[in-house]
């Protein structure tokens, strides 16, 4: 396993472990399931799992909690604040402490404002004074990292890097399909934020052959690899999210973040 941008404590592993959607059984999450997925990410070098509040009906903080508990200290857990909920800074701190209850535990490493737009920015977390609030929980070492998760144009994207001082990371779209943030994917890791990618694999969509992988000299890859190599291939980013299904998927992408150039700049 790869790992990059030590500036946080803990360098961050290349391949980033997505906990959107966890084995069900009986309509509840399969915990035997999910803790032999995350046991073998773990053993792979995985050591960034991304959550959030509202993930499987509320309860993936609780599988994701139970299931590191044993190595917490050794991993990076990443979850997010639905805004919707936040109407003063005492929400925030509120419902923080709902997700620190939830994962069983006294900090969140990286804790996002969940899906934001400029809009959001500048009409609620800005007026509302959240990054300061952040700021301050920060100080009692009940966030690690503030961050934010990101649904609009490059240029929105900009202004929030600009603005919002004390943010120290993002999570954005980014893949072979969807390249619009590239540019500012590069300026935010100038800017010293740390950038992390979803949907490296295009949601699914990138997951079926094609020809590029011959057209560019690879050989057979399959098209998931190729993506995520892609990905990966960008120095600036810091971590790929997968949302990985089953052992195996766990095993495949954790060969790919294994390797020592995912893919050249000329390919």
């Amino acid at each position: 396993m790869n790992y990059r941008q030590d500036k946080y404590g803990k360098p961050l592993s290349v391949l980033g472990f997505g906990c959107l959607r966890f084995p069900q059984k009986n309509g509840k999450i399969d915990m035997e399931a999910t803790r032999a997925q995350i046991r073998m990410a773990v053993e792979e070098g995985v050591n960034y799992f991304d959550t959030a509040y509202y993930y499987c009906h509320g309860n993936s903080e609780i599988a994701i909690g139970k299931a590191l508990a044993p190595i917490r200290e050794k991993v990076n857990i990443s979850t997010k604040i639905p805004l919707d909920k936040v109407n003063c800074p005492e929400d925030y701190e509120k419902i923080l402490d709902e997700s620190l209850a939830k994962l069983g535990t006294d900090y969140v490493d990286f804790y996002h404002f969940w899906g934001i737009n400029q809009k959001v920015f500048d009409e609620k977390i800005v007026p509302l004074g959240l990054i300061e609030k952040a700021r301050e929980l920060k100080q009692k070492g009940k966030i690690r990292h503030i961050s934010f998760s990101f649904h609009d144009s490059p240029e929105a994207l900009k202004h929030i890097i600009d603005h919002g001082e004390g943010l120290e990371s993002v999570l954005l779209q980014y893949n072979l399909l969807d390249r619009a943030n590239e540019e500012m994917i590069s300026y935010a890791a100038g800017k010293g934020l740390g950038v992390v990618v979803m949907g490296p694999v295009g949601g699914g969509r990138l997951a079926y052959p094609t020809e590029l992988s011959e057209k560019l000299g690879s050989g057979k890859l399959n098209t998931y690899e190729l993506a995520l190599r892609f990905v990966l291939g960008n120095k600036d980013v810091c971590c790929a999210l997968s949302g990985m299904q089953n052992v195996t998927m766990v095993q495949q992408n954790a060969a790919v973040a294994s390797l020592e150039e995912p893919m050249s700049r000329e390919q």
